[in-house]
């Protein structure tokens, strides 16, 4: 029973993330890309309760990342993990405030620039590089603002720990990197940083993993 609602739960993800793509996709051909705004502001406002259901199964950047990721793990490709220095905190906000100042600048000035278009094919190109993580916590504006607006959430993945085995599956699959080692080597998520692909739900031997109160 819990493995078929699990493989339902995949598939409904799968289907909201091509749904959204070809949304995304419809908006740009039709000039009116701008009105994307208002999924991310819905976005916003939902991970304020339940965390960054935006991320996994709504953004266009990620979804177009997936198939990169699959086809990298296929091949046994393994990609750059983020420099350190892109750790540094005054790096992801100064790119934040450099975002917000250039959408804020092409509105002033009137000048037609399609930046959410840009920022995806940025994303994306990053991807082929380096590990999905560098992107999803310290480059992409969007990740920042959901770091802070999920901090109050009461809901999201959660490793119940006395069910946890301590194997580290689900931080090897961890897109964000957003799982830590507790002293007793049991893990935990970071609410914040999860994306709720649910990859770590998915391989997870013990159902240790469920979308609980945090």
């Amino acid at each position: 029973m819990a493995s078929t609602m699990k493989i339902n739960k995949d598939k409904l993800r799968i289907v909201t993330e091509v749904l959204f793509l070809i949304l995304f996709f419809f908006l740009f051909r039709n000039n009116s890309l701008q009105r994307w705004i208002i999924f991310f502001g819905a976005g916003i406002i939902i991970s304020v309760f339940t965390g960054r259901f935006y991320c996994a199964w709504a953004c266009p950047i990620g979804t177009m990342m997936r198939p990169i990721s699959w086809l990298y793990k296929k091949l046994q490709i393994k990609r750059l993990k983020p420099p350190s220095f892109m750790k540094k905190s005054w790096i992801k906000w100064g790119l934040l405030m450099l975002f917000i100042v250039v959408m804020i600048g092409t509105k002033v000035l009137k000048i037609k620039f399609n930046l959410l278009l840009y920022l995806t094919l940025l994303g994306v190109l990053i991807s082929l590089l380096f590990e999905e993580e560098l992107w999803h916590k310290y480059i992409c504006p969007y990740g920042t603002l959901f770091s802070v607006f999920t901090r109050p959430a009461k809901y999201g993945l959660k490793i119940i720990e006395e069910k946890c085995i301590s194997c580290g599956k689900c931080e090897k699959v961890c897109l964000n990197n957003s799982i830590s080692i507790l002293a007793n080597k049991k893990r935990k998520i970071s609410n914040k940083d999860c994306l709720l692909c649910c990859k770590c739900q998915e391989v997870c031997s013990v159902e240790a993993i469920s979308f609980a109160k945090v």
